[in-house]
């Protein structure tokens, strides 16, 4: 039996080369359709994983504190939408325990400028603990103390990609930027990270006091010492608010409170969501393929009819004419998606090198394979039983 597999591949080879405009052109189609599929599918891949792991680097313990929308009312406060303020963050520090920082953020976006170069960049105006909370390393010098914010001192922390936008390959250690018609003095660097390269950090104090006089903040980022508990946190903060905030709808609250788990989860959501929409985009894509397939194999058949009946005509059975054509078909599949998987990564490795990520998945291997081999067998068999039905006589007279 073995041998005669053998003896199959040998001649599907010399059928492939002696007909190489037609195995080539059907196999040219096939290969570009699915290497485009796959392809997508490593973008897919590389940017879910980027932003992935984008989510994962942030924190893993903490709970960020919002306002909800609009204004809110309650018997003894009247209208408001400023409630993150000092009052607040000091009543969560006192009644809840276990929380590491509480630490009061308010976020802007100002024009930067720096000598003749000027860019729109996103501000944190941060406590002394912030940074080490989110666990952002210093270049330079050393993180905002507790005397810059007591001195009101006018200094800034600068992303990587704010260094290279303003000052190029200048050293920007004591230079002097320009932030809404006030100066700052930038005395710190921080190491490249994706997630706070365009970024610049002042102190809060001198943010609220000197320049814009906001005694409100944007939100509060709580830290949970213990990450296994943020869940049960969350609840206890939530409960402890309605009671400050005396809030008469617990429906209708005027804040909210999200963890980093969340905005995982819904993430996966959504790249679920996403995936199965790929997934059908695929699964059509293989429909239309093994309809081309069976188009290839019939005509071939309708091409070698004359050869098949000089085989029938020395005793070459059904079984025989049938291993025959599918032993081509599988030959054929096994050739062109070896090089699908070689233009594939070929492509990919274009796009990691112009940093544009891109992740094939040992599973799409191996998943493409078991596709090919299933679309050419099954798409195959009826143009082989074709073959393996033409009686000798009609075959050897067909021109």
């Amino acid at each position: 039996m073995l041998a005669i597999i053998f003896e199959n591949i040998i001649n599907s080879l010399e059928s492939i080369m002696s007909n190489k405009l037609r195995s080539g052109l059907s196999m040219l189609w096939i290969i570009i359709w699915v290497s485009s599929v796959i392809i997508l599918t490593a973008l897919w891949n590389g940017s879910t994983k980027a932003i992935t792991d984008q989510i994962e680097e942030m924190w893993t313990n903490i709970l960020t504190l919002q306002t909800g929308r609009g204004f809110w009312s309650s018997k003894d406060r009247g209208w408001s939408s400023n409630i993150l303020n000092d009052k607040l963050v000091k009543s969560i520090k006192e009644n809840i325990s276990d929380l590491k920082w509480v630490l009061p953020l308010i976020t802007w976006n100002w024009q930067i400028i720096y000598s003749w170069n000027d860019l729109q960049a996103q501000v944190y105006w941060i406590d002394s603990n912030y940074l080490e909370a989110r666990d952002l390393e210093i270049i330079y010098w050393t993180n905002i103390q507790e005397e810059h914010l007591n001195k009101l001192e006018k200094v800034a922390i600068l992303g990587q990609g704010v260094v290279t936008e303003l000052f190029e390959w200048k050293n920007p250690i004591w230079e002097k930027i320009k932030m809404w018609s006030n100066v700052f003095e930038v005395i710190w660097v921080l190491w490249e990270n994706s997630t706070v390269d365009s970024t610049i950090f002042i102190p809060i104090t001198t943010a609220s006091i000197r320049v814009m006089w906001q005694k409100y903040y944007s939100q509060i980022v709580i830290v949970v010492s213990d990450a296994n508990k943020v869940e049960q946190k969350q609840e206890e903060i939530d409960k402890h608010l309605q009671s400050f905030l005396k809030v008469d709808d617990p429906e209708n609250l005027p804040y909210n409170i999200r963890n980093q788990s969340e905005m995982l989860s819904r993430f996966t959501d959504i790249t679920w969501t996403l995936t199965m929409l790929l997934a059908w985009i695929a699964w059509i894509s293989l429909l239309v393929w093994g309809i081309w397939v069976m188009n290839i194999m019939l005509v071939s058949i309708t091409e070698r009819t004359k050869e098949i009946g000089i085989r029938k005509a020395i005793w070459a059975s059904r079984f025989d004419i049938l291993l025959q054509f599918l032993t081509e078909a599988l030959t054929l599949s096994v050739l062109w998606w070896t090089i699908w998987i070689l233009l594939s990564y070929w492509v990919v490795g274009i796009l990691n090198y112009f940093k544009i990520t891109a992740i094939i998945e040992r599973d799409s291997i191996l998943l493409s394979f078991f596709f090919s081999l299933w679309i050419w067998l099954i798409f195959g068999i009826l143009p082989a039983y074709k073959a393996a039905k033409l009686r000798p006589i009609e075959a050897l007279r067909f021109e």
